[in-house]
């Protein structure tokens, strides 16, 4: 099975942080690492989940509206607690450019998750996958179906994640019986095992993934909260499913559970 350190191992060290990268390749150097894309006020590529800084830096701000230079004083790791401590508010961890993960670590299998909708981040994003030639070691995925098609419009044959819409219809069609009409044009399909009070990874929505030689990328469940995999009770049990990857913010730890 794939696995894939969401958020590069947001349960073992700060998310999106290059700390977090090299703790992911430490565990084992074959495993994906997922990452979240910004773009700052003065059109600049960072990691960073949300669109406000409050939950990671401590900062009330949002962050496109800061440029670069702002972005760069704001401590990564603020919020981030180890063993009840928040450990990195007297060493702060700066928000590093995309440009500098490519520069640094690029053997790396990345999941290059676009969190904003401006879709200037697609060509920027495009032009620094093709500096580095490494169009071979990403996956693009968006929430934004405007953002996934602008890049399906642009390269064509790179590897795409589903998009919220997408992936909404096609569950909604198994659920119907008219999987026919509404074909999967993404190569993954990234789905929870539940959202909310709903069971998404029915059987027929594994077979209408298999059916259509798709694969099939999974969490635990997505809600008021996301919850990954991180046991390999959890993974054994969605690889009976079918399931071909699964997400995980503790890499270290099941990768102990697993080996």
């Amino acid at each position: 099975m794939e696995i894939i350190c969401y958020g590069c191992g947001r349960g073992e060290n700060p998310e999106n942080t290059i700390l977090g990268i090299k703790h992911c390749l430490s565990v084992n150097p074959d495993w994906r690492i997922e990452m979240d894309i910004q773009l700052t006020k003065d059109e600049e590529l960072v990691l960073f989940h949300d669109y406000e800084t409050k939950r990671i830096t401590g900062k009330d701000k949002t962050l496109n509206k800061l440029t670069l230079k702002e972005v760069e004083k704001l401590n990564a790791g603020y919020n981030f607690q180890y063993q009840g401590g928040f450990i990195y508010r007297e060493k702060p961890i700066q928000i590093p450019k995309l440009e500098m993960v490519f520069q640094q670590f690029s053997n790396a299998k990345l999941v290059l998750d676009v969190h904003t909708n401006n879709i200037v981040a697609v060509g920027k994003l495009i032009a620094l996958i093709e500096k580095y030639a490494i169009s071979n070691k990403v996956t693009i995925v968006s929430h934004y179906d405007s953002v996934v098609q602008e890049f399906r419009k642009e390269r064509p044959n790179w590897k795409y994640g589903v998009p919220a819409n997408e992936a909404k219809k096609m569950l909604y069609s198994s659920f119907v019986f008219l999987d026919d009409f509404f074909p999967i044009k993404s190569d993954i399909l990234m789905l929870p095992k539940k959202f909310g009070k709903l069971n998404v990874l029915s059987k027929r929505v594994v077979t209408h993934a298999k059916k259509r030689n798709k694969q099939l990328w999974v969490w635990m469940y997505e809600g008021s909260y996301v919850k990954n995999v991180d046991s390999q009770e959890e993974l054994i049990a969605l690889e009976n499913l079918g399931v071909d990857g699964v997400f995980t913010d503790y890499p270290q730890k099941l990768n102990s559970e697993l080996y």
